[in-house]
């Protein structure tokens, strides 16, 4: 009775892995680039809407998303026996990239990297900032009684990130 069942799955899954296969491989220009999906503009054919970024369109909770620069080259999969489901596969220019596990998003663009929409080149500076002016309080702060400074040497090993 296993093996039966067995072929009934090897059988349904064959036949929705030959559905999902690429039946054609398309350039483009990508226009109108939104958070999951761009227009594809074409020379001598229709534009494609709705080109996905993401080969699976359901809510994310986790995913690795690429979002091609308006007006670069893109390369465009159409799975086959399904036309209207077209899929960014490659781009020339990148806009930004978008990393999400679990709570933890991280988004990279020309601007930096952001961790959970804070951006951290500037939070490890604000950080390295902070431990420049611990250090020069500890330095400068007499103890109470003979009024010297105390003799707590603090020495930071976080360097400012350029």
């Amino acid at each position: 009775m296993s093996g039966v069942l067995e072929q009934a799955i090897e059988k349904a899954i064959a036949a929705h892995v030959d559905r999902l296969r690429f039946a054609q491989i398309i350039s483009g220009t990508a226009t109108e680039v939104g958070e999951t999906t761009c227009t594809v503009v074409r020379d001598d054919a229709p534009e494609l809407t709705d080109v996905r970024l993401n080969a699976i369109d359901d809510d994310l909770q986790s995913h690795f998303t690429v979002y091609p620069k308006e007006n670069s080259s893109v390369v465009v999969g159409i799975l086959e026996g399904i036309k209207t489901e077209a899929i960014v596969l490659i781009c020339s220019e990148v806009e930004r990239v978008s990393f999400k596990t679990g709570n933890s998003t991280f988004v990279f663009d020309s601007s930096g990297l952001k961790l959970n929409g804070t951006e951290i080149v500037g939070w490890i500076n604000k950080v390295y900032s902070d431990m420049q002016t611990l250090k020069a309080l500890l330095q400068s702060s007499p103890i109470a009684g003979n009024g010297a400074p105390a003799a707590i040497v603090f020495s930071p090993t976080v360097t400012q990130i350029q």
